[in-house]
């Protein structure tokens, strides 16, 4: 984890503090959530044959088809990436015969895409299922725009470490001073609190059911405080 510190001066010029200098030290969180705008998932084709060629092909007519339809239904060419293409030789072992079964190829086609419309996403799962797709995996909720959420979290987590100072200087009884420094903390910042991963879904005529919940934005920091005089 790279924390990033960034040390804020008291004035131009000032010497380094002495190593007696009066400190309190507190951390503060926060955490703001949004519903989400976008989806990621990755689809794709599994096909099998007895020949390289034959296992593949059947995959890439089911991709053909399912990039066909995304086209169709408004996806840009920016969120649609071929992300796993593969060819394996399939075989068993005969214990009895102690010899090796050749049972063919298989051959898979994945492809990550992006949904910027969210009320388009359950049509979209449906479609690219009745063309063909047998994978549907890692399906993560995001928002377009996190740098937004995540300001809002690093300024509420500022506010609380900043209230945190300022209770336990007046609960000691002593004078709070300025900010010598601030330590981002925070690692993931951007996250879904219910952590929802996609299963394999079976064809089905009717659109298929998902639920966004809501992303979250943590912050954290470490404050350090002068003790006035």
């Amino acid at each position: 984890m790279r924390a990033l510190l960034i040390v804020l001066a008291l004035m131009a010029g000032q010497p380094a503090l002495a190593e007696n200098t009066r400190t309190i030290t507190v951390a503060g969180e926060a955490s703001v959530a949004a519903a989400p705008d976008m989806a990621t998932l990755t689809l794709g084709a599994t096909g099998r044959g007895q020949d390289p060629v034959t296992a593949m092909n059947a995959t890439s007519e089911v991709l053909d088809a399912v990039i066909a339809r995304l086209r169709a239904q408004g996806l840009e060419e920016r969120d649609m990436q071929t992300s796993s293409l593969r060819l394996n030789r399939q075989a068993r072992w005969d214990s009895k015969a102690e010899k090796e079964v050749f049972l063919g190829y298989e051959a898979s086609n994945m492809l990550t895409i992006r949904v910027r419309d969210l009320s388009q996403l359950s049509e979209v799962l449906a479609a690219v299922l009745q063309d063909g797709a047998n994978n549907l995996s890692n399906l993560s909720w995001g928002v377009r725009d996190p740098q937004r959420l995540e300001d809002e979290a690093r300024r509420r987590a500022v506010k609380d470490a900043m209230d945190k100072a300022k209770l336990y200087a007046d609960a000691a009884g002593l004078p709070l001073g300025d900010v010598l420094s601030i330590r981002d903390t925070a690692e993931p910042i951007l996250r879904s609190p219910l952590h929802r991963n996609a299963p394999v879904m079976e064809a089905m005529a009717a659109d298929v059911p998902v639920a966004a919940g809501e992303i979250e934005a943590r912050a954290e920091v470490t404050m350090i405080f002068a003790i006035g005089e």
